[in-house]
């Protein structure tokens, strides 16, 4: 029976990354998913993923994020080996719209002051000035973000499992774990089917999975529906990735709703951020088109676009797993130090993965950073 440095349960976005961290430290590591490598299962899928550095949600996020972008521009570096190789990152900077006492447009202001980041105002004839399939209402502000973009999420996934191999991590796909333990010696036991593996460290990282690998710590958490989709408009400027943006806007009902610029066939993608259906089994997961959510997403395209004719190109479905204060978590589990996991990304988890996952083998080496202290398990 082998026996590893660690083992990494899910290589989702941020087990990947934790794979990728373990393996620069020249860690004996082995990577375990249920489904294959950067697959359509979870949450770390759907072509693209905002990076943004004017957190909304909290300041605390910022210190985290600017890591971030640290660690994908080094996976870049590795990973884009030649012109023909798609970058990970592509800035289309990020417009963000809403009411100026918006949850949104209150947040950005906040980190941005907190943090001295540079961000612009625009009015709504602004906005339209410069970008005329906009419709923005009168009482509404723009926040630009000329750093942020967009990153290719599969590509990261695979790019981050690939440099990972190169230094020596084995992974093991289509093996969902039945159950987890450490043994009276301190080692930890992994069974899959009719496999034990043992390693001295355990990363879990199930992403929609997570109540169910930590089933002991009755984590309060809720896996909701995300339906993603692309269109083709009958309108150019959408199309313009250097000239149009990313865009999210906060309704006046506190609806959000998301969209990228169109980077090939597909089209502009557009989902809502807010809402979604309550998933019992993340395993059986319905994938079929949700004719509520395509009905709402077009709705809001009517409401602030311009344009006369829409084509659905593509859909997807793709799970939050929802915290009760939509905030991660990330900690070791109580009473294991050799035991370290994150769960609860609530649907803004991604751009922070390698952060993340660097983090976790940090924690198994017995190191707690301040800036991650109010990530640490509340429930």
């Amino acid at each position: 029976m082998k026996k590893y440095d660690c083992i990494v349960l899910g290589m989702g976005g941020v087990g990947s990354a934790a794979l990728w961290a373990a393996a620069k430290r020249g860690w004996k590591v082995l990577g375990i998913d249920r489904f294959g490598t950067a697959h359509d299962r979870g949450s770390s899928h759907g072509q693209t993923r905002i990076i943004r550095r004017a957190y909304y949600e909290h300041p605390n996020y910022v210190p985290l994020v600017e890591q971030a972008y640290l660690f994908w521009d080094e996976l870049t570096k590795r990973h884009r080996t030649s012109p023909d190789v798609k970058p990970l990152f592509i800035q289309t900077g990020l417009l963000q719209v809403g009411r100026p006492d918006s949850e949104v447009i209150c947040g950005v202001q906040a980190s941005a002051k907190a943090f001295d980041l540079p961000i612009e105002v625009f009015t709504p004839q602004a906005i339209e000035e410069r970008l005329p399939i906009l419709k923005v209402p009168g009482d509404h502000i723009g926040l630009f973000e000329s750093g942020a973009g967009i990153l290719r999420v599969e590509l990261c996934v695979a790019a981050m499992i690939q440099q990972a191999r190169k230094l020596g991590a084995e992974i093991v796909v289509d093996q969902p774990v039945s159950s987890w333990n450490v043994n009276d010696s301190g080692e930890v036991e992994v069974r899959s089917g009719d496999q034990i593996f043992k390693a001295e460290r355990l990363v879990i990282a199930a992403g929609s999975w997570s109540s169910q690998v930590l089933a002991d710590l009755k984590l309060p958490l809720q896996v909701v529906r995300k339906q993603q989709h692309w269109f083709q408009l009958d309108r150019v400027e959408q199309k313009l990735i250097n000239r149009f943006p990313t865009f999210l806007f906060e309704q006046e009902n506190g609806e959000v709703f998301y969209g990228m610029p169109e980077i090939d066939y597909l089209g502009m993608k557009v989902a809502e951020h807010t809402g979604g259906d309550f998933v019992h089994d993340p395993t059986t997961l319905n994938r079929e088109l949700n004719e509520d959510d395509l009905r709402r997403t077009v709705g809001f395209l009517k409401n602030h676009f311009h344009f006369s004719h829409h084509r659905l190109v593509h859909f997807s479905q793709c799970m939050y797993t929802m915290s009760p204060d939509s905030h991660f978590i990330i900690d070791h589990y109580p009473g294991l130090s050799q035991v370290a996991f994150v769960a609860g990304l609530s649907g803004h988890g991604f751009k922070f993965a390698p952060t993340l996952g660097h983090y976790l083998i940090q924690l198994l080496e017995g190191e707690q950073r301040e800036e991650f202290a109010f990530l640490k398990n509340r429930f």
